[in-house]
């Protein structure tokens, strides 16, 4: 599995892995859409981009996951899927832009799971292994 939810006193880490850092950012977001709500109830509908800065790739990690959640916010839409289209250091800093997949919000239909309110810095790690790379955060329920 390439990601891993940790425990973490109220709120919840979670922890993605990949051979490029590409992947583990999108592993990291297919973590968070799935902890939302159940994917298999979402259909792909419509297509939502979403874009993130920071200073270095655990800076990157956190405001790419807040971005996600500002996107299920402000689209009011669940998300089943996530496509990372660019990543890029630019400057003294790193973009990371991508597509969520997904649909409106019913709750007759989509299981919803927990709600998150951000992604933080608390347990924040990006650690570049012989295997790939390591991301985690602490997510405030």
């Amino acid at each position: 599995m390439p990601y891993e939810y940790l425990d973490h006193e109220a709120d919840i880490g979670l922890e993605a892995t990949g051979t490029r850092l590409e992947e583990a950012l999108r592993d990291g977001v297919q973590g968070l859409l799935a902890l939302l709500v159940d994917p298999e109830t979402v259909e792909p509908r419509e297509a939502v981009p979403v874009q993130a800065s920071g200073d270095d790739p655990g800076a990157l990690y956190v405001a790419l996951l807040n971005a996600v959640l500002a996107a299920v916010d402000l689209h009011g839409m669940f998300f089943r899927d996530f496509e990372l289209t660019r990543l890029e250091r630019v400057d003294d800093h790193w973009v990371v832009e991508g597509t969520l997949y997904g649909e409106p919000i019913d709750l007759e239909r989509h299981a919803v799971e927990i709600e998150v309110k951000a992604a933080t810095y608390g347990g924040l790690l990006a650690e570049q292994t012989d295997t790939g790379w390591r991301l985690r955060c602490v997510l405030d329920l």
